[in-house]
């Protein structure tokens, strides 16, 4: 008989199979706990997790370079680290970044010969775009939300809806707890030819808190996830990517990333995930998947392609004249980058 389970499961290893919802935010959120085994940090060996994995650090020498936080800070992202237990880090890199990382130092055309090869791997992407997203997050709740610290405003993720964060850890962990995960859990993973600029290394990360998703660009692509609609975002803007005929700058690719976001937070039914011990004593996560895919009525929609768009691309818009407007006009959906007034997609270069 399958069981919705609201409370934390132990196993006959003493090993947390599952975090209830009030365990998760008391003891991962709240205590910072490990976030994969929960150990407790008085009581085991911790070190620090790096959020963006090391080795695209290195590749990319970002360990003096800098990111901006939602609050307007800049840290270093050789300082940009989450702790957790020792063998949960070792373990993380076994299962993660030593197969990614193989994969990920090929060519565009590789990779996308090697998903075809090992579909497999689309999953493997998408739990580790998991953790790094979970990572991101988890790290929010050590920053101030105002830099200002007379304001006492709290910390960046006081204001989280961790309800929706808890799914997402399931993923994240799933190595851990040998979950079997069902195939309409898996959300929406692009591929996506990126536009080199110059001779330069190219990296850029973008995520969204409401949105769920993840961009994260390694020169020549990019890759995009969307953690929690099961591909229904993808389903509802194929039109548009099977238009792609270059590779993609990065005000495209945030473009997409903004379009997936609106698509997602305005699904009329969203997929509903869950957590089930069986009679057979395995831990499953599965999907409770709607019969129709479609967005609720206009009038009620959230935010808009152009609003997401506007926050993307205003770093990288320089001191221009009429900048001010230009990015009012991104918000309101009167400039685009994808695709132009005739359909067609405007191609700054090939694949």
């Amino acid at each position: 008989m399958n069981k919705n389970i609201s409370r934390s499961i132990i196993n006959s290893k003493g090993e947390i199979l599952f975090f209830g919802l009030q365990d998760f935010i008391k003891n991962i959120i709240e205590n910072k706990y490990c976030f994969i085994c929960g150990a407790n940090p008085n009581l085991k060996k911790f070190n620090d997790e790096h959020i963006i994995p090391d080795w695209i650090l290195k590749k990319y020498k970002l360990h003096s370079q800098k990111i901006t936080l939602p609050n307007g800070t800049k840290i270093n992202y050789g300082h940009y680290k989450v702790s957790c237990c020792q063998e949960c880090n070792t373990e993380l890199g076994k299962t993660y970044e030593l197969p990614i990382s193989k994969l990920l130092n090929k060519s565009y055309n590789d990779i996308c010969d090697e998903l075809k090869k090992n579909p497999s791997l689309f999953k493997l992407l998408f739990r580790w775009a998991a953790l790094i997203y979970l990572k991101t997050h988890l790290k929010d709740n050590s920053f101030l939300l105002e830099r200002d610290k007379s304001k006492k405003s709290g910390f960046i993720a006081d204001n989280y809806y961790w309800q929706d964060m808890h799914h997402i850890h399931c993923i994240a962990r799933s190595h851990y707890t040998k979950a079997k995960i069902d195939e309409n859990v898996y959300g929406t993973v692009l591929i996506l030819p990126a536009l080199k600029i110059g001779n330069r290394e190219n990296f850029d990360y973008v995520d969204s808190e409401t949105a769920k998703s993840v961009l994260l660009q390694l020169n020549e692509f990019s890759i995009i996830v969307v953690l929690n609609d099961s591909s229904f975002s993808y389903i509802m803007f194929k039109e548009f990517i099977d238009k792609i005929e270059g590779s993609l700058s990065s005000f495209q690719l945030r473009e997409i990333l903004a379009h997936l976001n609106y698509i997602n937070i305005n699904l009329k039914e969203r997929p509903v995930y869950q957590s089930n011990i069986k009679s057979d004593g395995n831990y499953y996560i599965t999907s409770i998947i709607p019969e129709d895919i479609c967005l609720i009525e206009e009038a009620k929609r959230i935010s808009s392609p152009g609003e997401f768009l506007k926050l993307y691309v205003n770093e990288l818009i320089g001191n221009i004249n009429n900048r001010e407007t230009i990015i009012n006009e991104i918000g309101e959906g009167k400039r685009n980058f994808l695709i132009d007034k005739e359909g067609q997609f405007i191609n700054h270069g090939q694949i």
